[in-house]
């Protein structure tokens, strides 16, 4: 049995919660024991109990990648708990307490590219930050190639990277009754294009673009609607936009959702704007299992998700004219529609399951006993 411990300092539900929920709930548990390390009062908590898995809560940490008090604190728990991996999700802190520990195998995951600085990747920093990761983990997953090309840059030595796709549970489906409901509930009749952003309220995931590509499409044709779901640190200023476009009725803010579901499943288009941090998104992979494509920017690892004209296409970042066109030819076009949801749907199928996910960690963990029983 091999002994896993998981730690993750946020104590909202992120996009590093939710991938490690779903790799939880596929985990061959003959096989590993494994156990996850939170701060105390974290939303994770009650998600990863769900599951059927044991927390140790922390006092130390919560929301932060490095706190003195917190190695100290991961060092006692690691040091109790003797685990063969301790594998990190944006813990410096934990990263310091394993390599201290002795811990035979130290992983963590790169969830995020994104630009680097150019001085990240010159002489001293790219030196000195390799030297870090390269001591303290003996083995690294980037959930995009963009991410891993972030290590690399920054002197990861690229033996260490394994890359792993982030992975999903299929949302649920709901009745055409329900779909209906929900878009009148919204606002839009039956036959409205819905197009759907589903991400945080923040500057790099390109809002305002989305925003201002709706003022032009609604100057053409009005049956195609807007729907942003989240929220974020720019929820009031990008409502202030909406609103002074005159675009009250063709966007919607839903604000915070625990559940995308019903409002992926009356998506015609997801829409991905990001230009300043992306890797595997979640919300690409979540529409695709329900076959909805997406129209992303060609940002980050958007290009490594979305094969253009296979399961979505491609616009360039920060550019409203580009994503104006796209989504009217889309609409347009029903058979180009289908083809793109068909390739969707099989996309997430053949790459993007939870379980795919999982069995491409699990291997990497047996690849990490191997060499562990090896010394």
């Amino acid at each position: 049995m091999i002994k896993v411990l998981n730690v993750i300092t946020d104590t909202n539900i992120g996009g590093a919660g939710r991938i490690l929920v779903h790799y939880l709930k596929n985990f061959d548990r003959s096989k590993y024991d494994v156990y996850v390390a939170l701060p105390e009062g974290s939303l994770l908590i009650e998600e990863i109990n769900k599951a059927g898995y044991e927390v140790i809560t922390t006092k130390y940490g919560k929301d932060r990648s490095f706190e003195l008090p917190a190695v100290r604190e991961f060092y006692r728990i690691i040091k109790e708990l003797k685990p063969d991996i301790v594998h990190t999700h944006s813990s410096f802190s934990a990263k310091l307490a394993s390599y201290f520990a002795g811990v035979p195998s130290r992983i963590y995951t790169r969830h995020c590219a994104f630009d680097l600085p150019d001085n990240m990747k010159k002489f001293p920093r790219k030196q000195i930050s390799g030297f870090v990761n390269n001591t303290l983990a003996t083995t690294i997953v980037a959930v995009a190639p963009a991410a891993a090309d972030n290590l690399t840059d920054m002197g990861v030595d690229a033996k260490k990277i394994t890359v792993i796709m982030n992975g999903v549970e299929k949302l649920r489906e709901l009745s055409s009754e329900e779909k209906l409901s929900l878009k009148r509930e919204l606002g839009f009749s039956a036959d409205d294009f819905v197009c759907t952003m589903s991400a945080r309220l923040e500057d790099v995931k390109g809002h305002d673009y989305f925003i201002n590509a709706a003022k032009l499409i609604r100057e053409k044709k009005d049956n195609i609607k807007f729907l942003i779901v989240g929220t974020g640190a720019l929820e009031d200023e990008l409502k202030a936009l909406a609103h002074s476009l005159d675009l009250d009725d063709t966007v919607k803010f839903t604000g915070f959702v625990r559940d995308v579901a019903p409002y992926i499943n009356i998506t015609d288009l997801n829409v991905n704007c990001s230009w300043g941090t992306e890797a595997s998104s979640l919300a690409i992979a979540e529409a695709m299992s329900l076959g909805v494509p997406t129209l992303a920017s060609d940002f980050g690892g958007n290009p490594s998700v979305i094969k253009d004209g296979v399961n979505g296409k491609l616009v360039p970042k920060k550019n409203t004219s580009a994503l104006y066109e796209a989504i009217l030819e889309i609409e347009a076009d029903r058979e180009l529609l289908k083809k793109l949801s068909e390739g969707a749907q099989n996309m997430y199928e053949t790459n993007f399951t939870s379980a795919a996910m999982t069995r491409r960690l699990e291997a990497l963990y047996d690849k990490e006993a191997e060499r562990i029983r090896a010394k």
